[in-house]
């Protein structure tokens, strides 16, 4: 009997520790309901019973029928206690008669926890039957009980009510609704409603929505978004930034420039545009210049610097460019030269990154 109890403890560790939404009555027995209650014996005017309850494993509640001699009354004394696989489980019992009226009622609940493990009621002039439901409280609650019942008889004569009437079942416990576990990477689980919006961080369902425009781990060639932070993979991909030329094998034929191979792609040349527009703002002077993206001129990597007079390339002192932003034709840039110094000096030469 210990080996049983101790294994159905060691599975009630496992069901709490990993908690699922079941019904709690898919996994009980006969004393689920009343009609099962199992007989509390008396001896010396004390009875014991012992038993397993957990809402996790759908086993939540265990029925016990405490008898009264025929002819006595008397006080009647139940203590419950038990133990659980983790602290902070609650288990409780109520008490009913034989017509199934609640004479004892537990004011545990699930969102008030106690660190007690005990409960105990008095039943005084009590005769008769008597139905003891025990149970989990909450719905991640489980644990061993032993219920002592204790009978002390009050001298006098019992008279005795004979009622035949068809006594409806108690009534069942509500089912304590579901609870809501967060998304995280530890239970993502694409079919979870509670994971629609969520990304994880290791290997995300192909496509998902909630990872458009993120890199995930380990990455992938295929998200844009990896390129700049990824390692250059095996072989080398010319839009990784970390891919350099000694990653990719050398060029058979520069005269057949290669798109895909760092050390095949044709020299971009240098852009030179004319200044269109001069402002102050700021202290500074903003340039409009005649050249964008339509001449390959890209915000990032390419560098700009104003050039002396309105021939040769050679560069006005001061004259560096920060570039702003480009557009298809034009890009906006700022310098430290004055309006009058660009009038004479009104072409600006761009410089792509080195490969």
């Amino acid at each position: 009997m210990l080996g049983k109890t101790l294994a159905v403890f060691a599975l009630v560790v496992a069901l709490v520790a990993c908690p699922h939404n079941v019904p709690q009555d898919s996994n009980t027995g006969n004393d689920g309901k009343t009609k099962g209650a199992k007989t509390v014996t008396f001896e010396n005017g004390e009875g014991k019973a012992k038993g397993v309850v957990t809402y996790p494993g759908g086993d939540r509640v265990d029925w016990k029928l405490v008898e009264i001699p025929e002819g006595k009354r008397g006080t009647l004394d139940f203590k419950l206690t038990w133990t659980t696989p983790r602290p902070g489980l609650q288990l409780a019992f109520d008490v009913f008669d034989e017509w199934n009226t609640p004479l004892v009622v537990s004011k545990s609940t699930s969102k008030k926890r106690s660190r007690s493990h005990t409960r105990d009621a008095t039943l005084e002039n009590a005769k008769g039957k008597y139905y003891v439901r025990v149970y989990a409280v909450g719905r991640g609650d489980a644990g061993t009980y032993k219920l002592t019942v204790e009978f002390k008889e009050t001298a006098g004569v019992v008279i005795f009510d004979v009622l035949k009437l068809d006594i409806n079942d108690p009534p069942k416990l509500a089912a304590l609704p579901e609870t809501v576990v967060e998304c995280d990477d530890s239970n993502f689980d694409k079919n979870n409603k509670e994971c629609r919006n969520f990304c994880p961080k290791f290997n995300p369902p192909a496509g998902w929505p909630p990872c458009e425009g993120k890199c995930p781990k380990p990455p992938t060639i295929d998200e844009p978004a990896c390129w700049d932070s990824m390692p250059c993979p095996k072989p080398a991909d010319i839009r990784v930034k970390h891919c350099k030329a000694i990653d990719f094998p050398p060029c058979p034929d520069k005269n057949n420039p290669d798109p895909n191979n760092l050390n095949c792609l044709v020299p971009l040349a240098p852009v030179i545009g004319r200044i269109v527009k001069n402002e102050v703002v700021g202290g500074a002077t903003q340039i409009t210049i005649s050249a964008g993206t339509g001449q390959g001129i890209k915000d990032k990597g390419w560098t700009a610097k104003v050039l002396r007079g309105d021939t040769g390339e050679s560069p006005l002192s001061g004259g560096d460019v920060n570039i702003i932003r480009v557009t298809g034709t034009t890009t906006l840039g700022s310098v430290k030269l004055t309006p009058d110094q660009l009038k004479e000096n009104a072409r600006v030469k761009f410089s792509p990154p080195p490969r």
